[in-house]
């Protein structure tokens, strides 16, 4: 049996489920592969992710427009959509080579691709497609990956919108976002704390994703402006300049109660030293943060997909909210200060979780393909 797993890198998020998927196929003995969607053209691998960069840090007010409008209409069409119309001859070269059992898709950029090859009868009707919805809501043009066998969502909120979308209920399937198995460990922080050369206090780990997004100077600066008896700990992924600009900060002001970090490894271990994350609102990030049972604040100025997923988690329970940066200190002091609040949400995170969702969505397939 074969897996192959259409990714692509806009932020790093998509890539980190398919090689969560990955992991998950390895385990069951099966031979995978991942591509990127647009891995014919490397140029326009690292285009895609360029413009969606720039335009999460320059442009989100018009990203939010643009977005919006396009995902409330519906686009269905029996054409290649537009966006991967360079893509078939790829996707029918990489099908056709490797003649995978299963396919996944973690953007629907390739789920379009897939849907409009099952539309035309170029794919083998015995290959089991399924989908990840990468966010708690629907991007436009979801209507164009219709025809794929399988959704896997995170939560049960956006049912009603894929049905809305041309999606019938047995092409659901709620099982979470599927993210590495190091993060649904059981652990003891103290011990996490010990082999990190964490001391015993009240910790923030604030993190930007892979590539380091946000203006995290000024959210430390904010933080550290309450005197607070607290550890944080700042992971600045790709982004070497929010890096130095701190390291240069906590130097001059011999600053002992903040680690400054890179690009790491072992984010879940700190993740679970911590005691609050501070954050986007990117969802593997979230998800992450979800199954180590961390509350969350969540930062200001995001895209509008972003914004979604954080009002679903304020309304749930499981996180505060930033208007501005400098909000961070009083959302921090507010949860120190407050810890029947603090565990109340931790409760109402746990309710949230749904552990092992990239070995619950192999079991799944595999389950289909020997039916």
């Amino acid at each position: 049996m074969k897996a192959l797993i259409f990714t692509m890198t806009v932020g790093e998020g998509h890539n980190m489920m398919a090689r969560s998927l990955e992991q998950a196929f390895k385990n069951k003995n099966i031979e995978t592969k991942i591509v990127q969607t647009f891995g014919y053209n490397e140029k326009r691998v690292a285009r895609e992710n360029k413009l969606f960069l720039w335009a999460c840090k320059h442009i989100p007010h018009i990203y939010d427009f643009v977005w919006n409008k396009l995902r409330k209409k519906n686009h269905a069409t029996d054409k290649l959509p537009y966006y991967v119309k360079d893509c078939l001859n790829y996707f029918d070269e990489q099908i056709n080579n490797y003649k995978p059992d299963i396919i996944m898709c973690t953007h629907f950029y390739a789920s379009s691709v897939l849907t409009y090859m099952k539309k035309q009868n170029l794919i083998d009707k015995k290959i089991i497609t399924g989908t990840i919805l990468v966010d708690f809501c629907l991007a436009p043009y979801w209507e164009h990956s219709n025809k794929i066998d399988y959704v896997f969502q995170p939560y049960t909120n956006t049912t009603n919108d894929l049905i809305v979308k041309g999606f019938n209920n047995k092409q659901i399937i709620t099982t979470g976002l599927p993210i590495r198995e190091e993060f649904y460990a059981n652990y003891n922080q103290n011990e996490i704390r010990k082999n990190l050369n964490l001391p015993e206090k009240f910790t923030i780990l604030n993190i930007g994703g892979g590539n380091g997004l946000g203006n995290t100077l000024k959210l430390v600066k904010s933080i550290l402006s309450k005197n607070l008896d607290i550890m944080l700990i700042v992971i600045n992924g790709k982004n070497i300049k929010n890096y130095n600009k701190i390291e240069k900060f906590i130097t001059k002001n011999k600053i002992k109660n903040v680690i400054n970090l890179g690009f790491v490894n072992n984010v879940h271990e700190y993740m679970m030293s911590s005691d609050v994350l501070v954050s986007r609102c990117g969802s593997s990030c979230l998800t992450e943060g979800i199954s180590v049972g961390k509350p969350f604040i969540i930062r200001e100025k995001m895209i509008l997909n972003e914004k979604i997923n954080k009002k679903f988690f304020i309304e749930n329970g499981c996180a505060l909210g930033m208007k501005k940066i400098t909000d961070a200190g009083d959302k921090v002091e507010y949860l120190k200060n407050n810890p029947k609040i603090y565990e109340k949400m931790k409760k109402n995170i746990e309710k949230m979780r749904k552990p092992y969702s990239a070995q619950k969505i192999v079991e799944f397939l595999i389950n289909k393909i020997e039916q």
